[in-house]
C-alpha cells in the first residue's frame, strides 16, 4: 500500500522529465520521415504502354477511375479523393501501364486538385 501510494506521489515528477528530452514530433514540411518501403502513394501512368482497355477502371472498388481521351486514345483519369490506395488498378493493368509511386504529399486547397487526369498521371515527382 505505501508503496503505491509513494508511486502516485511521484508521478507529477515525471512529467519534468520530458522538459528535458528532445520532442518528439517533427515541424513538417520543413521536416518529414522518409515514406516506408512499398509504401503505395499515387499512381503514375506511362501513356506510351497504355492501350486503354479500361481494365483499371473496371476492378476500382470505388470508383475512381474514369476513361478518358489522351493522344487518340482512352486513358485513365483518378480521382485521388475517392481513391483508397489498394493498388487493385496496377495490379490488373495488363500492360504494366499504371503503377504505384511513393509520393504520399498529396494536398491541394480544392476539390480539383485530387483529380488527376492523363497529363499529370504522367508526371512522376521530381517533374
Amino acid at each position: 500500500m505505501k508503496e503505491m501510494k509513494l508511486s502516485r506521489l511521484l508521478e507529477p515528477f515525471k512529467l519534468l522529465r520530458n522538459l528535458y528530452r528532445k520532442p518528439m514530433t517533427l515541424v513538417f514540411p520543413k521536416e518529414a520521415l522518409p515514406p516506408v518501403e512499398n509504401y503505395r502513394g499515387r499512381q503514375v501512368l506511362d501513356p506510351e504502354k497504355c492501350v486503354g482497355c479500361g481494365m483499371c477502371s473496371r476492378v476500382c472498388p470505388n470508383d475512381a477511375i474514369k476513361m478518358v481521351e489522351y493522344l487518340d486514345k482512352k486513358c485513365p483519369e483518378i480521382n485521388l479523393g475517392k481513391c483508397c490506395f489498394c493498388a487493385l488498378c496496377a495490379e490488373n493493368c495488363p500492360t504494366g501501364a499504371l503503377h504505384m509511386s511513393s509520393e504520399i504529399f498529396l494536398a491541394g486547397y480544392d476539390k480539383s486538385f485530387a483529380i488527376y487526369g492523363p497529363e499529370k498521371l504522367a508526371k512522376t515527382e521530381g517533374e
